[in-house]
């Protein structure tokens, strides 16, 4: 870690502080997450790898060869006609899939199916990040991954770097970690010409009925981006949207389907016990929230295009990470 990036830490640190008798403890884990999934830096890391220069010509290619950039990658990789429609086999499951975030498989075309993909961190605030395919600029986006972790600490997380400059002296950035921290949590945090912008925290655990915790867990994390709008989803399940340019909203779950007309009394139990529950479950969530959970409370800023990566998150101890089924889909304009 730089001296940079532990001045940003300290001045974190305080934040935190300043937070006073605001969230509950693990609320506070959850921001502290936030606060250093935000000193991550990509691309910029990766000895020769000259991010800017990357950048700009990769935005130069897709800009000018939008509609051929599937063929053209193929023929550089030489890729035969059995290849090709091996590939066909594997973007079909992947096409099937796009519908549950709302997007058209007419609509665009696989960028990349990334290899499994596993990380390991140790020690206090470590990270590391992987994408065979660094070179990919995403401005409109589909890309989702499942994620099987094995952490000490609750606060470590496992997530994606999305649409970042790689400039790790004037990072800019937004990054999605899925934590089993309270529970189970997804943190939003972005950063902008190398300083933390905000933070955003969504309670995955009260939303996805289906999001597990427990060491060995596999959960999967999907982030749609569309202009200035990043909806994130947890196994099919919408966790959270971030609009760049608006502070946070709060996210409640929708309400049990009421039973039909003719209902027996058993059905009409269930659904009582049903609403109650939900009724708790609102309350708790509510009880909890506070536009201050954002980490520092100012709009998400807006990248239009950038990197994606897999990144994996140490707050202390060790952290592994597992990535499978991983890819990106670019939605054309």
């Amino acid at each position: 870690m730089t001296i940079r990036h532990l001045v940003i830490l300290v001045l974190l640190l305080g934040v935190i502080s300043a937070c006073g008798s605001g969230p509950t403890p693990p609320e506070m884990t959850a921001q502290a997450l936030g606060q250093s999934i935000s000193l991550t830096a990509t691309a910029g890391a990766n000895s020769g790898f000259d991010a800017q220069a990357e950048l700009a010509t990769a935005v130069a290619q897709a800009t000018a060869n939008a509609d051929s950039i599937a063929a053209t990658q193929s023929a550089q990789a030489g890729v035969n006609a059995e290849a090709m429609a091996a590939t066909a086999t594997a973007e079909a499951p992947i096409r099937s899939e796009l519908p549950t975030y709302g997007i058209d498989p007419a609509n665009g075309h696989v960028a990349w199916i990334h290899p499994p993909a596993a990380l390991s961190v140790t020690g206090y605030l470590k990270y590391d990040y992987v994408n065979q395919f660094i070179g990919t600029v995403a401005e409109n986006f589909v890309v989702s991954a499942d994620i099987t972790w094995d952490t000490q600490y609750g606060t470590s997380g496992c997530g994606l770097v999305l649409r970042s400059n790689g400039n790790e002296d004037a990072l800019s950035q937004y990054l999605v970690i899925a934590t089993r921290g309270a529970n189970g949590h997804i943190v939003f945090s972005s950063m902008e010409n190398g300083k933390l912008r905000n933070g955003i925290d969504s309670y995955a655990n009260y939303l996805d009925p289906k999001f597990r915790t427990e060491n060995g867990a596999t959960n999967r994390l999907t982030v749609v981006g569309r202009g200035n709008t990043l909806t994130i989803f947890t196994n099919g399940v919408q966790i959270d949207q971030v609009v760049a340019g608006e502070q946070p909203v709060l996210v409640l779950p929708s309400a049990p389907t009421p039973p039909p007309v003719d209902a027996s009394t058993d059905q009409l139990a269930e659904f009582d016990g049903a609403m109650a529950a939900h009724g708790d479950l609102v309350t708790r969530i509510t009880n909890n929230y506070n536009p201050g959970l954002a980490i520092i409370q100012a709009e998400t800023p807006y990248f239009e295009r950038g990197f994606v990566a897999l990144v994996a998150l140490s707050e202390s101890g060790t952290t592994n990470c597992e990535f499978n089924n991983a890819w990106l889909w670019v939605i054309d304009k």
